[in-house]
This record gives C-alpha cells, structure tokens and sequence, in this order.
C-alpha cells in the first residue's frame, strides 16, 4: 500500500465518484416504454391487422396470421403527409415467390392494396 503515489489516490476517489453519480442518474431515470404493437397486413389478402404485443418481450415479424397460422402479417409505414401504407423495406426480402403467386393484395415493389375494412386487433401474449 506504501507504493500508492497521491495522484493515483486521487484518480481512484474521481472513478468511484463518477460511478455513483452515473448510478444515481441510472436509478433515478424513467423507462422508456416502447410501442405496445404495429400495424401489419395479410400479404396474401390485404386485410390490417393491429398486432398488439400484450406481455409479450417484443414482436417476430413477419407475425402468425391468426386465422392461418402462416407468417403472412407484415408490418406497415406510413409517410407523415400520406395516406398510403407500404410494407417495411426491411422485411421486404422475407416475401417469397410463393406469397407473390398467392397473393391478391401485393403490387409491384412493395406497394400493397389494403382492404376497406376495420383492422383486426391481434394480441400476441395475453
């Protein structure tokens, strides 16, 4: 301990300082809550589906359609000055070629027809 320089002292004082004020700042911030859900579409009809994820960790995209159980529910982007929904580049490539033949809804690219109708409210862990 007789090797310990005062500097060396003093740098320990200001790392346990910096700890316990990043701590107390850690502990005393709120949570940020994520969105509880996502608009999605049935990419073989077209139909909304307002996936909810309940108690669920998170959402696995693309999600089980309910009625079907295949993973045809994609979710949706709407543009801020739009009225139109487009399907999430990100997940564009998880579209096969067997959905596309299948499908009533899908367009060129990743343009989609949406039906006119209410969404359906899906949770996923209740």
């Amino acid at each position: 301990m007789s090797d310990i320089k005062p500097w060396q002292i003093g740098i320990i004082i200001v790392a346990i300082a910096m700890l316990a004020f990043s701590g107390w700042r850690m502990m005393g911030s709120g949570v940020v809550k994520g969105p509880d859900g996502q608009m999605t579409v049935d990419v073989l009809t077209g139909q909304l589906y307002d996936v909810r994820k309940g108690k669920a960790r998170g959402i696995m995209y693309p999600v089980k359609n309910p009625e079907t159980g295949e993973r045809t529910l994609f979710p949706l982007v709407r543009e801020d000055d739009s009225e139109d929904w487009t399907l999430n580049i990100r997940l564009g490539s998880a579209i096969t070629d067997e959905m596309r033949e299948n499908s009533d809804a899908l367009g060129a690219g990743l343009q989609i027809e949406i039906l006119d109708t209410k969404p359906v409210v899906v949770i996923i862990k209740k």
